[in-house]
């Protein structure tokens, strides 16, 4: 084996909690570091919902909470002081001796350096307002008119970057490297992983991904364009101690079910999906025109996926945006936002209990108040927030609900891929090694053929080196225990 071809492997973030994936793949003097967000869990990061990062400093505050790779030359230094600073400098305070940082090194980017994006999600993208001008950013075409409406209705920050939009299929060369975008399925718009020649390896990764969503067909695409790879990344979102064995819903049950429910209830209906899952949203849509209701958005929700839908936003469904949709019109409404939709308010959907289907988030609960929500009318979760049981916000949803006497019905079809699926990618794959990430139980990743890697927050290697014990792999064979391998 060559060396100097042997590409070196760094994983910064997002090793042993979900979201927050910040890896780095150098081969000489080219890099591509993928993804480029901020991990939501307060146990795995300092930032969080209950916690938020400054708005002025905010880069600098990242890199001090070692949330941000520490790499020279990849962000926008204008962000630092008015002058311009380094990383080095920045996170100075907390690298002193005994201090958060103090074994941190500060690396350099390569001459030749590309940051991938996988998808429009927070913990996949939150950095990308920090990216130096001189880093190009890619990521599909999709969800680079997904990220541009968003920016565009001030849903996230525009990156000073530079963004290209990838087709399927298309490779970009990173100075020395060949990487191809090839599509995944996800719940939102544009989702996709790569295939990566580095030097003298293939290294493949998924993005988060499914096996039960709109295009599973994507699944198998891609497991056959990475066949054989000598390194394949993957997500491992569902791995946990009291996993289920049970089969997740797919995006046309979610849809029939709610077809189903709108046509048994006269009073109103509330539905909570996450607003970035436009093609839920859509399905959400034509079971409310089939059952005689209009579908009512938030102004953001629906200023986001008009804004997408201009940018050149191409999934099928999504473009119908002139179909029966409303917007709420409350008194804090964005005028800007509601310029152009249908507007329906409290006293409309208070006179008219069975003509709407309408989103209900967090900050918006209030409006079950104000239009008189009781014991006759249905709240239908569907992957907005709170995501889960887990989520301490679960409490005040139950809270809620049981006060004012809802009928509740979770429909839960997530995002990510059960542990039947991503044993299946393996298998399918073949890869000579897999690293589990976006996961905080990555050493539960199903048995397989290929060896587990279990990448330590901020380690680099190389695939043919001795990988230390507090890296570790799991082969095959081994027990559950991290053992040193040389692979």
């Amino acid at each position: 084996m060559n060396a100097e071809l042997e590409p070196t492997i760094t994983f910064f973030n997002g090793t042993s909690t979900i979201g927050g994936v910040q890896v780095s793949v150098r081969s000489g003097n080219s890099e591509v570091f993928f993804d480029f967000g901020v991990t939501p869990n307060p146990s795995g990061a300092l930032f969080s919902r209950s916690s938020p990062a400054p708005v002025e400093g905010s880069l600098a505050a990242h890199l001090r909470a070692g949330m941000a790779p520490h790499v020279e030359g990849l962000y926008d230094l204008t962000q630092l002081t008015p002058t311009g600073g380094s990383v080095a400098s920045t996170i100075e305070p907390m690298a002193g001796t005994g201090r958060m940082l103090s074994q941190t090194s500060v690396l350099d980017h390569a001459e030749n350096t590309a940051i991938f994006v996988s998808h429009i999600h927070n913990d996949h993208c939150e950095l990308l307002p920090f990216v130096s001008p001189d880093v190009p950013v890619l990521m599909s075409a999709d969800s680079a008119a997904l990220y541009t409406g968003l920016t565009e209705v001030g849903a996230l920050r525009a990156t000073p970057a530079a963004v290209r939009g990838l087709v399927e299929g298309e490779h970009v060369a990173i100075g020395g490297m060949d990487l191809e975008l090839v599509h995944v399925d996800h719940d939102i718009p544009g989702a996709a992983g790569f295939i990566l020649q580095a030097g003298n390896r293939r290294i493949a990764w998924t993005g988060d991904w499914r096996g039960h969503g709109h295009a599973p067909e994507r699944m198998a695409a891609f497991a056959e364009r990475a066949a054989g790879v000598d390194l394949l990344i993957t997500e491992g979102t569902t791995l946990r101690p009291d996993s289920s064995p049970s089969k997740p819903l797919s995006e046309v049950e979610i849809a029939e079910r709610v077809d189903r429910m709108l046509a048994a209830t006269a009073g109103l209906a509330f539905v909570t999906p996450y607003p970035r899952n436009l093609r839920r949203l859509a399905g959400l849509r034509d079971a409310a025109t089939a059952n005689g209701r209009t579908l009512v958005l938030r102004h953001e929700t629906l200023a986001g996926w008009r804004a997408a839908v201009r940018h050149g936003l191409s999934v099928p469904q999504l473009d119908d945006i002139d179909a029966p949709i409303a917007v709420l019109a409350t008194g804090d409404s964005d005028t800007n936002l509601l310029a152009g939709h249908t507007q329906v308010t409290i006293d409309d959907i208070r006179a008219n209990r069975g003509d709407f289907l309408v989103e209900l988030q967090v900050p918006d609960r209030w409006v079950a108040l104000a239009v008189g929500a009781g014991p006759d009318d249905v709240l239908i979760h569907s992957n907005g927030q709170p995501l889960g049981s887990w989520d301490p916000e679960w409490t005040s949803l139950t809270a809620w609900v049981e006060t004012l006497g809802l009928d509740f019905v979770w429909l839960d079809s997530g995002g990510h891929a059960t542990p039947d699926d991503l044993a299946w990618l393996v298998e399918t794959v073949r890869p000579g090694a897999i690293a589990a990430v976006h996961s905080a139980h990555p050493q539960l990743f199903p048995r397989t053929s290929a060896p587990l890697i279990l990448p330590v927050r901020g380690q680099s290697f190389t695939l043919s080196q001795p990988i230390a014990p507090a890296l570790g792999t799991r082969s095959a064979d081994s027990e559950r225990t991290m053992i040193p391998c040389v692979l």
